[in-house]
């Protein structure tokens, strides 16, 4: 028998039976197993267990309505966005030069959108309504001014679902609240705080803000110049080498062996 999933839709906030949305959609090559780790619990309690995601990453975020319509209208331009970039990732294109991309820019973005509304929890619409009435009208171009969002083209390949959190670089002074989605080829960071916030690095991706400035039926070739960043688990970091959790807690073990020979 088939588990229902109540709660609250991430995008319309309606009360009832939750459908399970695909971040970003199925038909993105979203459709392997995968196991999703909680970042925090690993931290702070070394707790290495995983949830099973069978049929790509995702959650039970949306109502049926919410789901079916946004996917309708927005999900094959992201399909066919993401089809184009996967060819600049395997050719390791390093994000110097603006390379071309033929899509429907506004429908990208409304894509991308509602993605993040599920990524952020059901009280990112509830309490910027603005955004509801965005995604749920095709055709619409008022987005809040205050709400940036980036992107980058990945170059370790990692699936991410990282909901709203707080980060700051005691080095620089940088500061950012905000959350982060991403699956090959692309990982996309969104401006949670209303621009209270100030980070050098966010400030260095790609703004997908300008796919604003297109209709609904407009499909354009644009040439964009999109940084090519490693993805790793932390917020905004992009160093070298970070290993994934189950490498590294695969060396933490080897370790603990070796100290105990």
């Amino acid at each position: 028998m088939t588990k229902k999933h109540i709660g609250t839709c991430c995008i319309c906030s309606r009360e009832g039976k939750l459908t399970f949305e695909h971040i970003p959609p199925h038909k993105a090559s979203n459709g392997f197993q995968l196991k999703l780790y909680n970042i925090g619990k690993y931290i702070t309690e070394n707790n290495a267990r995983y949830s099973s995601l069978q049929n790509g990453a995702g959650a039970w975020t949306l109502c049926s309505s919410c789901n079916n319509l946004t996917g309708a209208w927005y999900g094959n331009a992201y399909v066919e966005f993401a089809s184009q970039g996967i060819t600049y990732y395997r050719k390791k294109a390093a994000g110097i030069i603006a390379v071309p991309y033929t899509i429907y820019p506004l429908r990208v973005f409304k894509q991308i959108v509602s993605c993040f509304a599920s990524v952020n929890g059901s009280s990112w619409c509830k309490e910027n309504p603005a955004i509801r009435d965005f995604l749920l009208n095709p055709k619409s171009r008022s987005f809040p001014d205050d709400v940036d969002i980036r992107m980058y083209l990945q170059s370790s390949g990692r699936c991410k679902l990282n909901g709203i959190e707080f980060v700051a670089d005691v080095s620089t002074g940088d500061q950012f609240c905000g959350s982060e989605f991403a699956y090959p080829p692309f990982a996309f960071v969104c401006d949670c705080s209303h621009g209270r916030y100030y980070s050098k690095s966010f400030q260095k991706l790609f703004s997908i803000r300008e796919f604003l400035r297109y209709n609904y039926d407009d499909r354009v070739t644009l040439y964009l110049n999109i940084p090519r960043k490693p993805c790793n688990p932390f917020l905004l970091d992009f160093r070298e080498g970070v290993p994934s959790i189950e490498e590294h807690s695969r060396q933490l073990r080897e370790r603990a062996m070796a100290t105990n020979i």
